[in-house]
């Protein structure tokens, strides 16, 4: 049989403990003396690298956010500049349309007139032909009648008066 002393393996050797604890404080210090500014720095200037990642992310959010209320605002102004165009069109095209309807009512009223004109001249030539044909009916009726020579100046004279009174009272 092996044996084997627990309680000696369970109680560390004094000395030994005194040894590794000297030996760890020891280290403890050294690395405090030499390394431990070296990592405070490392570890400082970690923070200042994720302090402006932080801000600069912050920085690039707010950015994108001013540049989507800009688009927004854009297109705002771009749906109100294409309202305004085409109420500027349709207000063209109105007074265009006035105009052309302006244009086309003097024409009509000119050609009415011209017209009117026409019909007037051919009227006063009609009366005109009318009283001359007439006359030459009512000298030729006279002419037999009469069947002498009284004046064919003073016959066509008092047929001239006849029509004449006879037109006038139309």
């Amino acid at each position: 049989m092996i044996d084997v002393d627990i309680v000696g393996q369970l109680i560390p050797n004094p000395v030994t403990m005194l040894t590794q604890l000297l030996s760890t404080l020891i280290l403890f210090l050294l690395m405090k003396k030499y390394l431990w500014s070296s990592v405070k720095e490392f570890l400082a200037v970690r923070a200042d690298k994720m302090q402006e990642d932080l801000a600069a992310g912050e920085q690039a959010r707010s950015a994108a956010e001013s540049d989507r209320e800009e688009a927004a605002l854009q297109l705002k102004n771009a749906g109100t500049k294409s309202e305004e165009i085409v109420a500027a069109a349709v207000r063209e095209a109105g007074n265009r349309k006035d105009e052309i309807l302006a244009d086309a009512n003097r024409e009509a009223e000119q050609v009415k007139n011209k017209a009117r004109e026409q019909m007037q001249a051919e009227r006063e030539a009609m009366y005109s032909d009318m009283q001359k044909e007439m006359i030459e009916v009512a000298m030729s009726a006279a002419g037999k009648l009469l069947a002498k020579d009284n004046g064919e100046e003073l016959d066509r004279q008092a047929i001239d008066a006849f029509v004449k009174e006879a037109t006038d009272g139309k």
